[in-house]
């Protein structure tokens, strides 16, 4: 899948929400796609303020007294890899004085990545394309007339 706020390659990620059938992530933008959650649509994050839009990392491993944001793919924003890195239910915030200051340089690198028309909720929402649900020749067309 191409990411549809760089045109990156975005990469497949599991996903704990049984809803979701696919989710999608852009390593360079960090812009995330989840198909299947909603019937009928395509879920996208949209550009946020970094400091409504990284969710602090978990892990039993990540040092102590310095909070780092989940950068997806197992990993901190400022690419820690510890055994077992997930997102927290709690936002990062870059402003906080325990910031990591290598995840919040990270953060603004990453924003600047998102182009100015596609920032805010102005992101496209699109239908999948449907899929084939069964196999065989088409159905003939009806006729409507009286």
């Amino acid at each position: 899948m191409t990411c549809d706020v760089c045109g990156h390659e975005a990469r497949q990620v599991p996903t704990a929400d049984s809803r979701v059938q696919e989710a999608w992530v852009c390593p360079y933008s960090h812009a995330w796609t989840e198909l299947g959650a909603h019937p009928g649509l395509v879920s996208r994050s949209s550009d946020a303020p970094a400091h409504m839009r990284w969710e602090r990392a978990d892990a039993a491993e990540l040092p102590t007294g310095t909070s780092h944001a989940y950068g997806y793919f197992g990993t901190t924003l400022c690419d820690m890899q510890q055994e077992g890195v997930v997102p927290s239910p709690y936002r990062w915030v870059p402003d906080w004085d325990d910031a990591c200051p290598e995840c919040r340089e990270a953060a603004i690198v990453i924003d600047g990545r998102w182009p100015v028309d596609g920032r805010g909720e102005k992101r496209e929402r699109l239908c999948p394309v449907p899929r084939v649900h069964r196999q065989g020749p088409a159905l003939p067309a009806r006729s409507y007339a009286g």
